[in-house]
């Protein structure tokens, strides 16, 4: 905490509201994307520009913002520079997230300069209390570290558990979506890796709910997640729906089932690492 925050002469940083962006904000998430992808074009030596910018401004230019290419070509690199930036600070607040999941989706090698961003931009974002986290190049609203790396982890299995990890990035996808979250669909597909998870290490098809009572951790886990299961198959949940009544799931039911879902599948893979099992 700095001098002014520390004898009240300035207010300490709050957290933001999920449809918050203050100017100093979008001005750190620019100045992150400038010093790390469009700094090299904003010169008129030809030499100095990257090609991987300039690809990436083309289709930035084309496909994001949507703007004339024809005279956009044409422009000196900086100047290119200019009118992004303009269009940048003209984004609305979601548009400015839609921004870093287009750079995440499109951004061409090295890979290594995305990743860097993108951690560059989660440290940004906790500096500065923004209530979401960029989780598998998406923009997501969690928040709390142990909370992130749980889902990371989890999305960075080995290729043997791929249908798991399958079943992780839809359940983020229905949670993360700004415009039209569906939490209904992201505890099934949270559910649905547990599942996949226990039929991938037992070799046998089946549901959760039969399944787990054969895999080898603590019976009071196994009873756990065999109710968590329950309580998506029943038959006003969150699986059938077969009423088509209105479920009382929503964000926090959601947020909690992609976390606890992802811990317990790190928790397996680890506990059956530690016994040479896996």
């Amino acid at each position: 905490m700095l001098f002014s925050e520390r004898y009240g002469h300035k207010e300490v940083n709050q957290s933001l509201g999920r449809e918050e962006m203050p100017d100093h904000l979008r001005t750190r998430i620019w100045n992150v994307f400038y010093g790390n992808t469009f700094e090299f074009m904003d010169s008129n030596v030809h030499d100095d520009i990257s090609p991987t910018s300039c690809d990436f401004a083309d289709l930035l230019w084309d496909k994001f913002f949507k703007g004339d290419q024809q005279s956009f070509v044409y422009m000196l690199p900086a100047n290119r520079i200019k009118n992004i930036k303009e269009r940048f600070f003209q984004l609305e607040w979601h548009e400015v997230y839609d921004f870093i999941e287009f750079f995440a989706a499109h951004w061409a090698d090295p890979a290594r300069l995305r990743i860097l961003v993108l951690h560059l931009l989660n440290q940004v974002f906790g500096q500065e209390r923004v209530p979401y986290r960029i989780i598998d190049n998406t923009v997501t609203p969690l928040t709390s570290e142990e909370e992130v790396r749980e889902v990371e982890q989890a999305l960075g299995l080995p290729e043997k558990f791929k249908p798991v990890c399958n079943h992780l990035e839809k359940a983020l996808d229905h949670y993360s979506d700004k415009k039209d979250p569906d939490y209904k669909n992201s505890i099934k597909e949270s559910i649905c890796a547990v599942e996949s998870l226990v039929q991938i290490l037992l070799g046998k098809k089946g549901t959760l709910g039969d399944l787990i009572k054969k895999l080898s951790i603590h019976p009071a886990m196994k009873e756990g997640f065999d109710r968590l299961y329950g309580w998506t198959s029943d038959e006003g949940g969150i699986r059938h729906g077969k009423f088509n009544e209105e479920l009382s799931a929503g964000e926090p039911e959601a947020r909690y089932m992609l976390v606890t879902c992802s811990a317990f599948i790190n928790y397996v893979i680890a506990k059956l690492d530690a016994s040479g099992k896996t």
